[in-house]
């Protein structure tokens, strides 16, 4: 066991280098630059689900500029943007659901259910209590008729909350959707790619927070699995035995991977979701790009902005010749997902989609938010990730951010409260 964590310690941990940890750390150097922070990341390489390669993009990458925290975060670092138009597109958009004699029926049914949940979102009492043990999949089999468009609103609730629609209360998702801005904004952002999006490069994004990152201690390859809590300070031990003290902790994971941590004492029981059934299919998502000398789908009439070539296969037109999407399939599978993608790909357009120029491909496991928004600290240990913590963009990159800045603040209350003002109080709120 490494003691010289214990005879030196941190005023802050901080666990999980995605983007509410990083952004935590850089936060917290700027209100307090004396404060010493170390920051233990699981994998190899920071990030989280922000990852590029030479082709582009592998991970989240879009925003909206009403996502005020993290559009400021990039204006500060002079991140570069890119504001996305699709005016004047002339390709045909091509859904699964626009196939069959009964098209117009199951859109329509689609497009009623929603603006339905987007109306019970702000319902309270009698209507609340009406659904609480009603399953997403229970509620859609019992208002939508048409299969795919069963199987659409089945892969959004998968999509959304890392869980599958029988594994989610109606209300639970409701209040995942509540406070992600609503069903609407989340299925424009995820399926429509609507005009006034915009892309930044999570590469540049990455290094330029890194680059002010200096006075932080980054320890990589340590999964931490335990968090012991005393009256003064937290002692946490990762994976490699490794023992390390500090005042407070940050925890900037998702929900899936605190419930792997070992807490003593005891997370509180309203915090902690009963284990779900280990029998239970879980599921991956597995980011992808591929270049090809020509745009193959442009010449079949295809649009580049949305595909939706099976229940679980999203491809978005990247550039010219590149294609980026995410499948999301069982765990286990993962050797096979390329062969998969291609053979999907060269049904709808032909065999020269079998052979790309360059491919490449990360499989992230999906995150969890199937439980209550965690905003309190639970004494020393300070909630974060856009997942953990009750924000207006939860589960999206603006959340990740707000998350971080609400961090910070709250660590400075167990480490320096005579730092916080009104105005870090004011920050943390929606705009």
């Amino acid at each position: 066991m490494n003691q010289s964590n214990l005879e030196n310690p941190f005023d802050v941990l901080i666990i999980g280098g995605g983007l509410s940890g990083l952004t935590s750390a850089l936060r917290l150097h700027e209100r307090e630059p004396g404060l010493r922070i170390a920051l233990l990341e699981a994998n190899n390489v920071i990030g989280g689900q922000l990852r590029a390669n030479q082709l582009g993009e592998l991970g989240a990458k879009w925003i909206t500029e009403d996502q005020y925290h993290i559009y400021t975060l990039l204006r500060d670092l002079n991140v570069t943007l890119h504001r996305r138009n699709i005016d004047g597109l002339t390709l045909q958009r091509y859904w699964q659901i626009d196939r069959g004699i009964f098209a117009r029926l199951s859109k329509y049914e689609l497009k009623r259910y929603i603006n339905e949940l987007e109306l019970q979102m702000d319902s309270r009492g009698a209507e609340a209590k009406r659904f609480s043990k009603l399953t997403m999949h229970s509620h859609i089999g019992k208002h939508l008729f048409f299969s795919m468009s069963r199987k659409f609103m089945s892969n959004f609730v998968l999509l959304i909350s890392g869980t599958e629609a029988c594994d989610i209360s109606f209300n639970e998702f409701i209040n995942i959707c509540r406070t992600s801005g609503g069903i609407g904004r989340l299925i424009n952002l995820l399926y429509e790619v609507p005009n006034g999006i915009i892309g930044f490069s999570s590469g540049e994004l990455i290094t330029k927070i890194m680059d002010h990152l200096s006075y932080v201690e980054f320890h990589y390859g340590h999964k931490v699995i335990e968090i012991q809590q005393y009256r003064d300070y937290v002692h946490v031990r990762d994976s490699q035995n490794n023992m390390y003290v500090a005042q407070a902790v940050i925890v900037a994971i998702p929900w899936n991977f605190i419930q792997e941590i070992k807490f003593r004492p005891a997370l509180p029981l309203e915090l902690v979701k009963p284990p779900a059934n280990v029998n239970k299919t879980k599921h991956v998502l597995t980011s992808f790009l591929a270049s090809y000398r020509e745009s193959h789908w442009q010449r079949e009439n295809y649009s580049g902005q949305y595909l939706n070539l099976e229940p679980f296969l999203i491809t978005h037109h990247y550039h010219d010749n590149i294609l980026y999407g995410y499948y999301i399939h069982e765990e286990g599978i993962e050797p096979l997902v390329k062969t998969i993608i291609l053979h999907k790909l060269a049904e709808a357009f032909g065999e020269g989609m079998l052979v790309p120029l360059e491919y490449s491909q990360h499989t992230f496991e999906m995150s969890s938010v199937a439980h209550a928004p965690l905003t309190t600290p639970w004494n020393r240990v300070i909630w974060s990730s856009s997942a953990a913590a009750g924000t207006c963009y939860r589960g999206l990159l603006g959340g990740a951010v707000q998350s971080g800045y609400r961090a910070v603040m709250n660590t400075l209350l167990v480490c320096r409260p005579q730092l916080v003002t009104w105005q870090d109080i004011s920050e943390i709120q929606c705009p």
